[in-house]
C-alpha cells in the first residue's frame, strides 16, 4: 500500500501549489494563454491551447486534494482486494483525463478527456465483476457516448469556422451548436432524461464514488458551460431551456432520494439535486456564485461518500438504511461526519453549504421569476432535507436488523482522511466567500423571507419524526414504484430492443442478401476481365473513359 501513501503525498503538496495559485492570480486578476501551433492548412489551423486563470487552477486543487484524502482513504479500504494496483493506476489515469478537460479551451483536447473520463468511469464502475455492475457500466457509458457524439459534431461544425478554439471567438452566432454544447454537458452532469446513469454507477467502490461521482466527473458539465459563458448568455431562449431542464431533475432527484432505502443512491440523488442547484443558477447568469458552490459541494459530498463508505464497509457491505439502526453507537465517528456534511447539505448556518447556499436562495428572492417556479425550488430545497433527516433517523434508531454476529471497527486512515475534509467542510466555505466576494453587495431582504426556510425546516422536522416514529405506510404502491423505478426512465431507455430487431432485419436483407448477390457478381466480373488479353482490356478500359467523358459533356 506504500504506493497509495506516495501518490497521496504528491496530490497534496500539488493541490496546495494550485491553491496558492489561485489566490495568487485571483488577487492579480491574472489569466495565462499558452498557443501552440502543431500545422496550417489552407484557413483551418490545429493547435493546443492552454488557460489558466484562478477558477481553473481552483478546481485543479479541488481535484487533487479530494483525490490525496481518497487515496489514504484506499490504503484501508481496499487492502483486501487483489486488483488495488490497477485500481490506483485507474484513479491516476482518470486525473490526467481530468486535467485535459480543465485546462484546455481547444474541442479536441476536451474529446479526449471527455472520453478518457467516460472510459475510465466505465471501467471503475464494473470493478466488481458482476452482472449488476455490468449493467450499470453498460448504462454509464452509453449514457457518456451520447455527448462524446455531440462533440464530434461541434467539432466539424467548428471546423467550417476556421478553429476548433472558441476563446478565438468574441461573438457566434450558432444556436445549434450552443444547444449540441448544452446537451453535451447535461450528459455528462446527468440532467434530465440522462440521470438514470449516475444512481446505477453506484454499484462502484465507494472510493470511486467520492472522487469521480460527486465532485469531479459529474461537474464537468458544469465547468464546461462556465467557460462557454460568453456565448450561452448572448441567448435568453438556451437559458430557459436550461433553467426548466435543471428544475425537472431537481424534482425528480429530491423526491426519487425520498423514497429510496440505499444509502449510496441517496447520496448519489442529493448530487443530481445539488448540480441541478448549479445549473438553475447559472441560468441567472451568476458565474461566481455557480463556481463557488461547486467547490463547496465537492468538498462535502466526498466527505459524504466517504462517511457512508466508512459504514457500509463496517457493516459488511450492506447499503440498506432499514438494517443500519444503532450505528451511531457502534461508528459514532463516522455517522457523527457523515451529520456535519449533511448540515452542509442543508445550507445550515456556518458551516461551507451555507455560504453558498443562502447566497443562492437570495438571489430567488430578487429574481424577477414565475411564482410556479419559486415555490418549486423551494420545494425541492426542504425535499434535501427531508431524505437528509430520513437517513439520520434510520442510523440513530435503536433497532438493528443485521447480523447479530458482526464486529464494528473504525479505520484509522479512513477516519484521517474524513477528519481532514470535515475541517475543509466546515471552514474552507467561510475563507472561499471572503476570498470570491470581496466587493460588498448589499441585498435587502425581509426577516420575514430570510428566515422563511429555516421556519419550515422546524415545522418538517416535526412532522418527520411523528411519521418515522409512528410506521407509517402509506399504500400508494403505483405512485411509490414509478418514483422508485427512476420515473420509469430505464424502460425508457430499454426500448431500444426495437431497435435490435430493425437492426437484425437489416442485416439479414442487406449484408446477408444483396450484399451477398452483388459481391459475388463482382467478383465473377474482376475475374473474368482479370483473365482477359491485354487489347481486350484495353478496348473496354477506352470504351469506358469515352463513354464518361460524353456524359460530363452532354
Amino acid at each position: 500500500m506504500i504506493n497509495y501513501y506516495l501518490w497521496s503525498l504528491y496530490l497534496l503538496i500539488f493541490s496546495l501549489y494550485m491553491f496558492l495559485s489561485s489566490m495568487f492570480f485571483m488577487m492579480m486578476n491574472y489569466s495565462i494563454l499558452i498557443y501552440w501551433n502543431f500545422f496550417s492548412m489552407n484557413s483551418l489551423e490545429m493547435s493546443m491551447i492552454l488557460f489558466f486563470d484562478w477558477m481553473t487552477f481552483l478546481f485543479i486543487f479541488c481535484v487533487f486534494f479530494i483525490s490525496s484524502m481518497i487515496m489514504i482513504y484506499c490504503c484501508d479500504y481496499m487492502k483486501i482486494e487483489y486488483n488495488k494496483n490497477m485500481f490506483l493506476y485507474l484513479m491516476i489515469l482518470f486525473i490526467m483525463s481530468m486535467m485535459f478537460l480543465i485546462i484546455s479551451p481547444n474541442l479536441i483536447s476536451i474529446l479526449l478527456g471527455w472520453d478518457g473520463l467516460g472510459l475510465i468511469s466505465f471501467i471503475l464502475v464494473i470493478y466488481y465483476q458482476n452482472v449488476f455492475s455490468m449493467n450499470s457500466g453498460m448504462l454509464t457509458i452509453l449514457m457518456n457516448r451520447v455527448g462524446d457524439v455531440l462533440i464530434l459534431l461541434s467539432i466539424g461544425w467548428l471546423s467550417f469556422l476556421g478553429s476548433w478554439n472558441f476563446m478565438n471567438f468574441y461573438y457566434l452566432d450558432e444556436k445549434f451548436l450552443f444547444f449540441l454544447i448544452i446537451i453535451i454537458a447535461f450528459t455528462k452532469s446527468a440532467q434530465f432524461p440522462f440521470s438514470s446513469w449516475l444512481p446505477a454507477a453506484m454499484a462502484a467502490p465507494t472510493p470511486v464514488s467520492s472522487l469521480v461521482h460527486s465532485s469531479t466527473l459529474v461537474t464537468a458539465g458544469v465547468y464546461l458551460l462556465i467557460r462557454f459563458k460568453l456565448f450561452i448568455f448572448q441567448n435568453n431562449f438556451l437559458l430557459k431551456y436550461i433553467m426548466y431542464i435543471s428544475l425537472i431533475t431537481m424534482l425528480f432527484a429530491s423526491i426519487s432520494g425520498i423514497i429510496d432505502y440505499d444509502l449510496k443512491k441517496i447520496v448519489a440523488f442529493s448530487t443530481l439535486s445539488q448540480l441541478s442547484f448549479m445549473f438553475i443558477m447559472y441560468s441567472f447568469k451568476n458565474i461566481e456564485l455557480v463556481f463557488f458552490h461547486l467547490i463547496i459541494h465537492a468538498l462535502f459530498k466526498s466527505l459524504m461518500f466517504m462517511s457512508c463508505g466508512s459504514i457500509i464497509h463496517s457493516s459488511m457491505g450492506i447499503q440498506d438504511i432499514r438494517f443500519m439502526g444503532n450505528s451511531y453507537f457502534k461508528l459514532p465517528i463516522s455517522v457523527s461526519i457523515l451529520m456535519i456534511s449533511m448540515f452542509s447539505l442543508c445550507g445550515f448556518p456556518f458551516v461551507s453549504g451555507f455560504y453558498s447556499k443562502d447566497q443562492i436562495i437570495e438571489n430567488f428572492y430578487n429574481f424577477d421569476s414565475m411564482i410556479y417556479f419559486f415555490i418549486l425550488m423551494f420545494l425541492s430545497i426542504l425535499m434535501s432535507f427531508v431524505y437528509s433527516f430520513r437517513v439520520l433517523f434510520y442510523l440513530v434508531k435503536d433497532s438493528f436488523l443485521c447480523c447479530s454476529m458482526m464486529s464494528f471497527s473504525e479505520e484509522k486512515n479512513m477516519i484521517f482522511s474524513m477528519i481532514i475534509l470535515m475541517m475543509f467542510s466546515i471552514a474552507f466555505g467561510m475563507m472561499m466567500n471572503w476570498m470570491i466576494f470581496y466587493s460588498i453587495e448589499i441585498c435587502f431582504v425581509e426577516i420575514f423571507e430570510k428566515l422563511i426556510i429555516y421556519k419550515f425546516y422546524l415545522i418538517i422536522f416535526y412532522f418527520l419524526v411523528i411519521f418515522l416514529m409512528s410506521s407509517i405506510i402509506i399504500n400508494w404502491k403505483k405512485i411509490f414504484f414509478f418514483f422508485y423505478n427512476l420515473w420509469n426512465l430505464n424502460k425508457i431507455f430499454k426500448s431500444h430492443e426495437i431497435m435490435f430487431l430493425f437492426g437484425m432485419k437489416l442485416f439479414f436483407s442487406m449484408d446477408k442478401g444483396w450484399n451477398e448477390i452483388y459481391k459475388f457478381s463482382l467478383m465473377k466480373i474482376i475475374k473474368l476481365f482479370i483473365n482477359m488479353n491485354n487489347l481486350m482490356k484495353n478496348f473496354i478500359l477506352m470504351f469506358l473513359l469515352w463513354m464518361l467523358m460524353i456524359l460530363i459533356l452532354i
